[in-house]
């Protein structure tokens, strides 16, 4: 009978930790906003006002945004949104129609991933904190509305991107959390379209010569779990 007895409470044990872990959210919505600052290295060729000018290019901001669904308590699938943006203004020397001039230049860059991502999360001992480690692989988009010589210049070209969020979840309440993450989203650019007052054309890039669309993401938001 002792024996039926510690059998039956452990099957209750166990149903119980099952229905709790059966509780867990199936469904993950995200929206994230901070701090980015773009990988690529400036050419050795750029020196002085320009160089200055490039490097303060590279911070920006990003936003984001995930909905992911879980098939079980860890794994998962989703979509993945993320846009860098990051513009500046100045006076620079720059080589213009052979010749090389020192004039008003602006830059507005913005970089889009879209992507189907494979998500993996990891809850503590009570069901309430989560870690979140994510891969997306899909489309970077590329644009600049660049401004040279009192003359509009438009940049914008595609290519493949890669994405990796590692990211922690404390929770608020039943449905929702706050978390801090850190992503890396990396692509190189092959080729781009210009458009200025000449007209629209490619221009292809040599080996070295590819523009790295490679960003560093840190930022902070809200989580919806249902």
């Amino acid at each position: 009978m002792k024996q039926l007895f510690l059998l039956l409470f452990a099957g209750i044990l166990t149903h119980t930790a099952y229905a709790q872990k059966s509780t867990l959210p199936h469904f993950r919505f995200v929206v994230n906003g901070g701090y980015s600052y773009r990988l690529g290295k400036i050419s050795s060729q750029i020196t002085g006002d320009a160089l200055t000018y490039m490097r303060k290019l590279k911070s920006g901001f990003n936003i984001g945004a995930d909905a992911m669904y879980y098939f079980n308590e860890t794994l998962g699938a989703g979509i993945k949104y993320n846009r860098f943006q990051s513009s500046q203004s100045g006076v620079i020397p720059i080589e213009y129609n052979g010749s090389r001039i020192r004039t008003n230049v602006m830059d507005n860059i913005a970089i889009n991933f879209i992507a189907p991502s494979f998500v993996v999360r990891i809850f503590d001992a009570k069901d309430r904190n989560s870690l979140h480690m994510n891969m997306a692989l899909g489309y970077l988009g590329f644009r600049d509305n660049g401004w040279v010589n009192h003359g509009k210049v438009i940049l914008t070209g595609g290519t493949v991107g890669v994405g990796l969020d590692f990211g922690y979840d404390i929770r608020i309440n039943r449905m929702l959390s706050a978390g801090a993450q850190l992503s890396l989203i990396n692509g190189k650019l092959t080729s781009y379209m210009q458009e200025d007052e000449s007209g629209r054309r490619k221009i292809t890039l040599q080996d070295d010569e590819t523009e790295n669309l490679g960003h560093l993401n840190i930022s902070l938001g809200l989580r919806l779990n249902i």
